[in-house]
Parts: structure tokens; sequence; C-alpha cells
């Protein structure tokens, strides 16, 4: 259930009383509250609120960030998508999704899911200009952070080295989630000094063979992939490398069992397809079947025996933060989220950040591979 403040504005912003009835009894709309800043996040999608909607008792709306559409087949997706426009491409880069917005004089960062994270608004400001959201209190600056020192994820991309960083790839309005156009973006980011994923320029579907060599060159250099936007906005679809699809099945098969069967087959599927728009054939194929095979069993069975031998199947994460205090945030807030977690160390660099080391551990997962281990039989 929702306030009753809250009620009254959902309704007026467009919430149908029947719907909003809906949400409400099976927990698709959950009222939340982040250092005396209460606001509600839609965990299902209602009329124009898609899923990670959040509504501020100020009344500032951000929509959830939609899912972009991913193509498999390069030349017929880019056919199919943009037909004969031209469109922008730019890096999609392996990290997670952020938007950023200023709510009652702060500057809050969200997650997809639209929970406002500890750790990403303590940071935010390491990244973008606040003289942005002064100038333009009406725009969300969605972005990815990415870094070997996430949170979120265990790998960050090839050329961040150390921490974490931001990179700009959308700015939207508030209330509507209308995007700026890309050249409007761009003009913003090198205004304010944002930093910004790389852009690779204007293509169209006659400079089809220079998209593939760019994406070769990306998954030779372990980046994950592009994402092609019209200038406007109004079309965009993404495509991940061969790199990536094989990292990410690496990365998921040790927790296994912690993932629907479908995050692996997605990538195969994806890896298929280029193989064959490629006509990848002999040793290269052989090369790339062995590469697969060893990201899907070798985690995988790491994992079997780190259990089998009295362990547990957890993932070990470092994060930099300003305060202790946000550590702990953290750990709360995974909880919110049924995440396991322990803070295994915290560092202090005397440099005002401290390092703080967390291990996520894996109940579900350890408990299946013990139960099997140790014999258990099951129908299938």
């Amino acid at each position: 259930m929702v306030s009753s403040g809250f009620r009254a504005m959902l309704l007026k912003l467009g919430v149908p009383e029947d719907r909003l009835a809906v949400l409400e009894g099976k927990g698709g709309i959950t009222e939340d509250e982040f250092e005396g800043i209460r606001y509600v996040r839609f965990r299902d999608s209602a009329r124009n609120f898609r899923r990670g909607t959040v509504v501020f008792e100020t009344g500032d709306v951000v929509l959830g960030f939609p899912h972009i559409k991913r193509i498999v087949q390069l030349r017929n997706g880019i056919n199919r998508v943009f037909k004969s426009r031209p469109f922008y491409v730019e890096e999609k880069v392996d990290g997670y999704n952020v938007r950023a917005v200023k709510v009652k004089d702060r500057i809050l960062a969200l997650t997809r899911g639209g929970f406002v994270c500890p750790f990403t608004t303590e940071r935010i400001l390491d990244f973008i200009n606040e003289e942005f959201f002064k100038d333009y209190p009406n725009l969300v600056l969605a972005g990815e952070m990415a870094g070997p020192e996430s949170p979120y994820l265990v790998e960050g991309p090839p050329y961040v080295k150390e921490d974490i960083e931001f990179f700009l790839f959308d700015i939207q309005e508030k209330g509507t989630g209308r995007s700026l156009p890309v050249d409007e973006r761009l003009t913003l980011a090198e205004e304010y000094g944002i930093p910004h994923v790389e852009t690779f320029g204007i293509y169209d579907r006659s400079k089809i063979d220079e998209l593939y060599e760019l994406i070769e060159r990306l998954s030779r250099e372990r980046r994950e992939g592009i994402v092609m936007k019209t200038p406007d906005m109004k079309r965009v679809a993404k495509y991940v490398t061969p790199y990536a699809n094989i990292n990410d099945i690496k990365i998921g098969s040790h927790i296994f069992f912690d993932l629907p069967h479908g995050y692996f087959m997605g990538r195969i599927k994806r890896l298929a397809f280029y193989l064959a728009e490629k006509h990848v054939k002999g040793e290269e194929f052989d090369e790339y079947a062995k590469a697969l095979g060893k990201a899907l069993l070798r985690p995988f069975v790491e994992s079997i025996h780190e259990v089998a031998n009295g362990g547990e199947v957890e993932e070990v994460f470092t994060v930099r933060v300003k305060n202790i205090s946000t550590a702990h945030k953290m750990v709360t807030h995974f909880e919110r989220l049924g995440v396991k977690i322990h803070i295994e160390d915290i560092e202090d660099l005397k440099n005002g950040y401290w390092r703080v080391t967390f291990k996520r551990v894996y109940p579900n997962a350890t408990r299946e591979i013990r139960e099997l281990w140790n014999g258990l039989a099951f129908v299938d």
C-alpha cells in the first residue's frame, strides 16, 4: 500500500484507480525513503509509467529507463530498424545503468529498478558537474557506471583500470522521459565536462563493412558492443561483440544455479548468429567453440569443487567510498534486494576515500550444488 498523499498524486498523474489497486495488491508499486526524501517506485509498468519509474514526494517523475531492442544479425537488423536512415554509433559500455536527477537540492542516483543507490549517489558528483543541474533541473542524466570496483558487477571495461567511472549515453526530460537529440546531448556533455561513451560517428547501411570492422576491433579490445541511434533518438538498437557473449557466460557460469538458463542460451544464440553471418569456419570456428566450452564449464566446475570442499558459491567486490557509513548503507540496500553480503575489509586509502571489500554469497546455488554432490536423486 502507498500513503494517501502518494495515492492522490499518482491518480492525478493519470494512473487509473483500478490499475493502482492491482499494483498495490500484488506489490507492483512500493513506497520508499532515502535520507528523508520519500518516493514511490514502480516494480511493474502502468499506463505510461515503465517499470523502474520513480515518483518523488516533490512531484518529480523519473520514468523507468526503456529496454533497448537488440539485433543479432547486423546487416538485416540495420536494414529492418533503420532502413535508409543515418544513425550514430556509440559504445555499449559494460556497467550498470544509472539515472542522475536533482530532487530537493540533492543529486540522487537511481538504479534501473528504481532504487536510490547510496553508493552511486555518494560518488556521482565525482564525475558530473553539479552546475548542469542548476542550469537544467528538469533533465535527467542517464549513463553507465563501470569499472573494476563496482558493487554490482565483477568486471568492467578494460580501459578503466581502477575504481569506477561514469559514462553518459542519454539525457531525458523529467515527466515525459523524452530523450534529447544526440547532437544536443553531445554539446551539453562537452559544455559541462560530463564523461560520455565513445561516439564512433554517423553510419548508414551503406557502411556495413565498416561496422563489421568496428565490431571485430571492439571484440579484440574486450569491449561489450555498440548502440545505434538515429539523431532524434526515435530508433535505437544494440549489438554486442562475440567477446562479450563468451565473457558473460564465463562470469555467469560461476553462479550457474543462481541464473535462469535463458541467460546462457541468449548469449549462445547471439554468438551463433554472429558466426553464421560472418561465415566463420575451420580453425577460427574451432577457436570460438573451444572458448565457449571453457567459458561455460570451467567456472561451473570450479564452483562445484569449492562447495564439495566445504566452501560456498561467492563473489568478491571492492568499492571506494568517501564515508564508512556509505558501506553500511550498501549492506542495508542489498538486504532489501534480498542479496546476502558480508563486509570483509575496510581500508583507509589516505586520499579521502575508503576501499571496502565485501563478499556476496549465493546460498541457493551453494545448497543446490551441495545436495547434488551429496547424491540427491531427482526427476528431470
